[in-house]
């Protein structure tokens, strides 16, 4: 990123910066080497500093931590109590700040190729076939040729479909009324978080437009689901 880039950079309230910064964590944790935020929050009675390990929107609790000679050192911050967060370590996220903004280019070995994601899709049928108890088809709808981007969030997407129909095979209600609606479920990219269901077909639609901070949660994506059932 440029200087002038950066100068793109929007306004954003505390809890924003919490909820991607949480994002960015989330992801960051299931690496082999896990590269955490830097942050320094202030507060009325001073600052306090470390990387960046959780926030709890209902207990609104942030976790910091540090570790110094194979020891952790834990710092919790009550949100109420936060005036600042000054952030580092974070060059290849800052994207997820700019509200769409500044555009986001995946690293070329984070992008699989078609017939990767199409292996993914495959895996995630059997998976899905043996909690539901059912087979269930599921397509990707792309272009042509979709571009680097686009098969970096159908990575993605394919990854919280499994999460989203884990949940719902864990409900017996809502697998009930799965099964007895949809044969095949087809998804795509688009600009809006939409689901639709005809003729046993559910269609997902997930809004990247923004890069993650605008596609649907898992739980926002099952309650649309379940809307169709």
């Amino acid at each position: 990123m440029d200087f002038k880039t950066m100068l793109q950079l929007p306004v954003l309230e505390i809890s924003q910066v919490l909820k991607t910064l949480q994002g960015i964590a989330d992801e960051e944790r299931n690496k082999e080497r896990p590269q955490m935020p830097n942050v320094s929050i202030g507060t009325s009675r001073g600052n306090v500093s470390g990387y960046f390990i959780n926030y709890d929107t209902e207990k609104s609790i942030v976790l910091l931590g540090n570790w110094y000679d194979h020891k952790p050192d834990l710092q919790y911050v009550e949100l109420h109590a936060i005036a600042s967060i000054s952030l580092g370590n974070i060059e290849n996220y800052l994207y997820q700040f700019s509200d769409g903004n500044i555009p986001f280019t995946p690293n070329a070995e984070d992008v699989p190729t078609v017939l990767q994601l199409k292996k993914e899709i495959r895996d995630v049928e059997q998976s899905v076939g043996k909690m539901l108890g059912k087979a269930i088809v599921i397509n990707y709808d792309y272009a042509e040729k979709p571009e680097d981007l686009e098969k970096y969030y159908a990575k993605k997407t394919i990854v919280l479909l499994q999460e989203t129909l884990a949940a719902i095979a864990a409900d017996a209600l809502a697998k009930e009324a799965f099964v007895n609606a949809v044969k095949e479920l087809s998804f795509h990219l688009g600009e809006e978080n939409t689901v639709n269901l005809q003729n046993n077909m559910l269609t997902v639609c997930l809004d990247f437009s923004k890069g993650l901070k605008s596609v649907a949660s898992k739980t926002l994506l099952k309650d649309c689901i379940e809307k169709c059932l």
